[in-house]
């Protein structure tokens, strides 16, 4: 029974010991690697022409005719800054997948690539005007990075690109709990939602296929199991005395 104890408080004090302070590390070579210089191939980010826009995407939207008052007029719809938080020049997509234009009217663009909807306001405008070029471009990032984060919520950036580092930064970091070796990025891939993991201790995380993350990615965050004994270290260490007080009753009676 003492010897039961005695383990007992031991294992308690080891488990309080590991819950302190760990060195957190990123971008680890091999063993035989270290303090020698190494060069990766990252991998190559998409090609944001080939982007599937979805609601709540901000689109860019370039139309140049020959005629200055139309231009202007054009210039009105697609220019607008979408938010104080972040004033990005574009078109937000609605809800239910479409943008306004002068010509046009409504117009259904989810579900289908920039270079896609490109023609499409082309193909449209061609209906009523002549002599004009169009350029449709993604205007801005949009991520969700969730779990043991800083910061977590949906990162809205300016732009075409974004990596997995960009994205973690963007989030305050990692927390000190935080499962560095089984990063879960989601990706939507037609009907499917596709699920990736990365090591971020490795420095072979750039050659991952998701190191460039793809608009509407969702970024997630899985937290240590000493994160639990954290949380509750001070019951923990209550219940590791009541073990040495009982441990020191039986010993002397």
């Amino acid at each position: 029974m003492k010897l039961f104890f005695k383990t007992l408080s031991l294992y308690f004090i080891i488990l309080i010991i590991s819950s302190c302070g760990k060195k957190l590390i990123y971008f680890q070579q091999k063993d035989d690697d270290k303090n020698k210089t190494k060069s990766i191939t990252v991998s190559k980010p998409e090609n944001v022409r080939d982007h599937i826009i979805e609601p709540g995407d901000i689109v860019g939207l370039k139309i140049i005719t020959t005629n200055k008052e139309l231009n202007d007029e054009f210039l009105k719809y697609t220019s607008t800054a979408t938010s104080k938080e972040m004033p990005v020049n574009g078109l937000t997509v609605s809800e239910n997948g479409t943008i306004f234009l002068p010509y046009i009217g409504s117009l259904k663009i989810a579900g289908i690539s920039i270079s896609e909807a490109e023609t499409l306001v082309k193909n449209e405008l061609g209906k009523s005007l002549n002599n004009f070029t169009v350029e449709f471009t993604l205007n801005s990032f949009r991520v969700s990075v969730l779990g043991d984060v800083r910061s977590p919520g949906i990162i809205n950036s300016p732009g075409d690109k974004m990596t997995i580092i960009d994205a973690l930064s963007l989030s305050g970091d990692l927390g000190p709990d935080a499962n560095r070796k089984n990063i879960k990025v989601i990706r939507q891939n037609g009907d499917k939602k596709n699920v990736y993991f990365l090591d971020i201790s490795s420095i072979e995380i750039f050659k991952s296929e998701v190191y460039y993350l793809k608009s509407n990615d969702i970024v997630y965050i899985e937290s240590l199991n000493r994160k639990f004994v954290k949380d509750n270290l001070t019951y923990i260490a209550l219940f590791a005395t009541v073990i040495n007080t009982l441990a020191i009753l039986i010993r002397l009676y």
